[in-house]
């Protein structure tokens, strides 16, 4: 199969830049990836594989995965962006802080996500019976996917379409120590559960571990420059 991420998210994602109107771009790269996210839950005894794999999974499955985590990005997307480095230049990678102040129509954002789901399943289902396909698939997808930024990034299409990213205070160190400490643990559990052995769900909970990570040093940083300091105590000396 084609990797979860960023192979995947290069086949949808065209579609924002064609009518940016019309989709939601997050909804597209998580969307694309939602069906593989299931394999995270391999020897849980949920019955969310292969259901998330099939025709009925995009409805129980991928799509509220896909608006659940979405609402996530959207909502650690400005700090995290804050944090990610200034090269390379073309990538433009602070211009996602703007996700932020983004709100699509949920009608866009649930048509996205479906669509993008479903050509996932395409994919797999053209891909997996010529193992040859399969990997030569995986590897354009994410030299297109790369491509796809590059553009972005150069054309500054997401300042473009939605604007300046909002500006948040930045705590490099305690950023990315959470997103570090975070990550690691996750990748750490991820060899100690059930499937382990298995390339592909091993992959899904490393890809949950990495967006555990920066969601939990984006809600540090939050809490930690929104915190009020001591009141301010008034000069005895001074007549109000």
């Amino acid at each position: 199969m084609p990797l979860t991420f960023p192979s995947h998210a290069a086949l949808p994602l065209p579609l924002k830049l064609w009518r940016p109107r019309w989709f939601d771009g997050v909804a597209l790269a998580v969307g694309a990836a939602a069906p593989d996210l299931a394999y995270a839950l391999d020897g849980s005894g949920l019955p969310v594989f292969p259901l998330s794999h099939q025709w009925p999974g995009l409805f129980l499955f991928c799509l509220p995965v896909t608006l659940v985590c979405a609402a996530l990005v959207r909502a650690a997307a400005p700090l995290v962006a804050a944090h990610l480095p200034v090269r390379p230049v073309a990538l433009a990678l602070r211009d996602y802080g703007v996700l932020g102040a983004v709100r699509p129509v949920l009608a866009v954002s649930v048509a996205s996500a479906l669509l993008a789901s479903a050509s996932h399943l395409v994919w797999d289902r053209i891909t997996e019976p010529v193992p040859v396909l399969d990997l030569a698939s995986s590897a354009g997808g994410a030299l297109a996917a790369l491509a796809l930024a590059t553009h972005a990034g150069r054309s500054r299409l997401l300042r473009t379409w939605h604007g300046a990213p909002p500006v948040r205070p930045t705590r490099p160190w305690l950023f990315w120590g959470v997103a570090v400490a975070v990550t690691a643990a996750g990748a750490a559990a991820a060899t100690g559960l059930p499937g382990a052995f298995l390339l592909h769900t091993t992959g899904a909970r490393l890809i949950l571990a990495l967006a555990a990570g920066l969601l939990a040093a984006a809600a540090a940083t939050h809490l930690a420059t929104t915190r009020p300091g001591p009141a301010a105590t008034a000069d005895p000396g001074v007549r109000p």
